[in-house]
């Protein structure tokens, strides 16, 4: 999918720097020239000033000739009768008095091919001998040539500014295609990533001490591809699980469904053997669509636990209980300090405590030995250790590092016929991992020997 020019980033970031860039010129030059034209005001009304304290001076010498620039014209009135009685530009009209400063004057159409338009100073001077006077300065603002320089500056700058903002534009252009240059790279990149290549990644050019927003911005997407590849292969093996394990009671469902289609009708046992069958088999379905189901909502968030404050010591007794009804002939020790109080998921942890001794009993029962577990639980840190060990035969060390994979089977006590899908330890791992802690498993060695399972859970206080 291509992008046109008009559309394109870098050409609205560009014509936005241009229009900033204008915006900024414009005000500059506005504060340039009025200060430009403050400060040669300042100089023509000193200029004024000037020229008519020396006329003052030349009266007080009793001359009637003043030396002028030529851009000022003068007029010199007597008090009483307000007549000129020296002046070098006849046209100079009587002014009111300007209170120590110069003042713009403008009259329309005072001449015949123009307006008056003047800068004077007007003052009223009184001489050593008593004669007073008002003198009048100014000077044209037509012909002056400062005030003619900055009427200029506004169409000069326009014609410089055009030019300028067209090469800034031209050059943002460039730079900000540069700086885009990287995004284009990884929209192409992810672009061409699809569920089937998702472990693919993003460059990032720097490592992440020295990390820019580009760096950044594919290291997010670099992150949510590989969350979105996990829930993606999470979702695949849970597919994978669920047909893989569901084919076996299938299978035997749809066996003992024919067997009932042929014999059942004239043979009572058979039809009573296959119906047994088949209700086993869809309890064991049943059960392991529903741990599946679990496992996914645990994994992905969808089932968040809870938080809740509760006695250890309770728990381990109630698990002990459970596991005593479980196998009469059993025998459980619990071991907790009084007053240790967890804040966690009280019923995701009994689910996992329950897995854990459950299994501990098939195995045991499974050797021929009457079992005999021990529970024991400890601070450490701030965290809860809670130890579970058996008397039954223990991992083999060709078993030990799968324990906690999903289906898995690695001795005759793990299979199907006698019980389990091979889930509960999985379970109790994903538990442990959403209560943000972990679970081990090992054995219990006795004179350097084997005694038993041991299974370990590691959780926050």
């Amino acid at each position: 999918m291509s992008v046109s020019f008009f559309h394109s980033a870098s050409t609205k970031l560009s014509l936005r720097f241009m229009l900033l860039l204008s915006v900024a010129v414009l005000s500059l030059s506005l504060v340039f020239t009025n200060l430009l034209r403050y400060f040669v005001r300042q100089e023509q009304s000193a200029d004024l000033i000037k020229a008519a304290e020396e006329i003052r001076t030349g009266l007080e010498k009793g001359s009637n000739d003043f030396f002028m620039p030529y851009f000022i014209t003068y007029a010199v009135y007597e008090w009483g009768t307000l007549e000129s009685v020296n002046t070098n530009d006849p046209f100079l009209p009587h002014l009111p008095l300007t209170d120590g400063k110069a003042r713009l004057y403008v009259q329309k159409d005072f001449f015949i091919d123009g307006d008056l338009n003047i800068l004077y100073y007007a003052a009223d001077f009184i001489l050593s001998n008593g004669k007073g006077y008002q003198i009048q300065t100014a000077m044209n603002m037509d012909s002056d040539t400062s005030s003619l320089l900055l009427k200029g500056v506004p169409s000069t700058l326009a014609l410089i500014v055009i030019p300028v903002l067209i090469l800034s534009f031209l050059v943002s252009l460039v730079i900000t295609r540069n700086t885009m240059r990287p995004v284009v790279r990884m929209t192409e990149r992810a672009r061409r990533i699809s569920s089937e290549n998702l472990g693919e990644t993003l460059p990032v050019r720097h490592r992440a001490q020295a990390m820019d927003e580009n760096d950044a911005l594919a290291a997010t997407f670099n992150d949510l591809f590989a969350r979105l590849k996990a829930d993606f292969d999470r979702e695949k093996a849970f597919t994978s699980d669920v047909s893989h394990e569901l084919r076996t009671p299938v299978a035997v469902i749809l066996g003992q469904a024919k067997l009932l289609m042929r014999w059942g009708k004239d043979d009572r046992e058979q039809t009573e053997k296959s119906l047994s069958m088949i209700i086993k088999e869809t309890h064991s379905m049943e059960s392991t669509i529903e741990n599946l189901l679990q496992m996914s909502r645990l994994e992905s968030g969808r089932q968040m636990p809870k938080s809740e404050e509760f006695a250890v010591a309770d728990l381990l007794s109630q698990i002990a209980e459970e596991a005593r009804s479980l196998a009469d002939e059993a025998t459980v020790s619990v071991e907790c300090p009084e007053g240790l109080v967890i804040r966690s998921d009280r019923e995701l942890l009994h689910q996992a405590l329950t897995v854990i001794t459950s299994n501990s009993v098939k195995f045991c029962r499974a050797s021929g030995r009457e079992p005999a577990l021990t529970l024991e639980a400890e601070q450490a840190g701030g965290r809860l250790v809670i130890r579970a060990g058996d008397n039954g035969p223990g991992f083999s060390p060709d078993v030990l590092p799968h324990v906690f994979e999903r289906f898995y089977r690695g001795d005759e006590a793990h299979n199907r016929k006698g019980g389990g899908s091979g889930l509960g330890l999985s379970i109790a791992q994903v538990i442990a991992s959403v209560l943000g802690g972990r679970i081990s498993a090992g054995n219990r060695e006795s004179g350097g020997e084997v005694c038993g399972a041991l299974m370990t859970l590691d959780l926050p206080l």
